[in-house]
Parts: structure tokens; sequence; C-alpha cells
């Protein structure tokens, strides 16, 4: 996979984003409003990046929390 697909929440085109642009903000290729930082793989957070990356994250977060034992 070379890029992953967000739509625009303005007009609702889909725009494919390359994977190295990922978690980046862009503008839509259509009408140009900015496109929200989108995901295509897991994040591994910790307990010091997780509060800062829900704060300034515009879209709903799906987290799967784990321990080792």
């Amino acid at each position: 996979m070379s890029d992953c697909t967000v739509t625009c929440p303005s007009c609702g085109t889909a725009n494919r984003i390359p994977i190295d642009k990922e978690g980046k903000n862009g503008r839509c290729g259509n009408c140009q409003s900015p496109l929200p930082p989108s995901y295509c793989h897991p994040q591994q957070l910790t307990d010091k990046d997780f509060h800062e990356f829900l704060a300034n994250y515009p879209g709903p977060v799906l987290a799967e929390f784990w321990a080792p034992w």
C-alpha cells in the first residue's frame, strides 16, 4: 500500500495521501479546503505522548491497551 484515502469534510472528495505524509495536514485537491490528519497505520503511543495526541487529533481515536504480563 503506497497511499491511503482521506475524505474531504467540505466537498466529500476522496483524496489519496502518500504514506510518507501520514499524520500531516493537507489540502483537498478539489476544493482546496484543509484535510484532517489521517493515519493508515496504528500509532504506538506511551503515557508521555498519549494525552497530547488525543488533545491535538480532531477525529475519533480507537485505542487498544495492553500489558506484557
